[in-house]
């Protein structure tokens, strides 16, 4: 690993309420933080770990390297049965994005395809040029926020498709992703 993921940089105390604002004016956000900078920070570094524990990461590094505002992984592409040389993951996250969708999108059948509420990223790329992944996020192309996207090279143009993902907290959802990316990745 470029990066040891120091199990005791989480919250510290370890309950899910440790991250609650202590001043009750403070707005409370639906990822339970009060600001999205350090919900921001408080998430990535909590995917950080999540991500050096697959088994196909072989090293993670923030991005920028003195901040947390996405994660780049070295992969092992043989992992997911592919014969690339290199591949990549990239890893994004804003809580409750401000400004976020607007109001029609967040009742609608496109926003509730997940019940967390962010903008997020898991997307795989390849030497070769392939790249896919999973976005909860707008895009002119997408009817709708949450999608898997994919491209054979980079001179080809995205395939979308609508998906839905079941997790209720960040570390399940990046399993469930995975998962997702793998089982996609082992049909091509």
């Amino acid at each position: 690993m470029t990066e040891e993921y120091d199990a005791s940089e989480g919250q510290a105390d370890g309950s899910p309420l440790s991250c609650l604002p202590q001043c009750e004016s403070e707005r409370i956000r639906t990822d339970g933080g009060s600001s999205p900078g350090p919900d921001r920070h408080r998430i990535i570094r909590e995917l950080r770990g999540e991500l050096a524990r697959h088994p196909a990461v072989r090293a993670v590094e923030r991005k920028p390297s003195n901040e947390y505002r996405e994660l780049r992984a070295t992969v092992a592409p043989t992992w997911f049965g592919r014969q690339a040389e290199e591949a990549s993951l990239r890893v994004a996250w804003i809580p409750d994005p401000s400004p976020g969708p607007e109001t029609s999108d967040r009742a609608s059948d496109a926003w509730m395809r997940t019940p967390i509420r962010a903008y997020y990223t898991v997307h795989y790329s390849e030497s070769s040029g392939f790249d896919c992944g999973f976005h909860c996020e707008p895009n002119p192309h997408v009817d709708g926020l949450l999608h898997y996207q994919e491209r054979d090279g980079t001179d080809t143009a995205y395939t979308y498709e609508p998906v839905s993902l079941s997790a209720r907290s960040v570390s399940a959802l990046f399993w469930e992703v995975m998962d997702g990316l793998s089982d996609r990745l082992d049909q091509l």
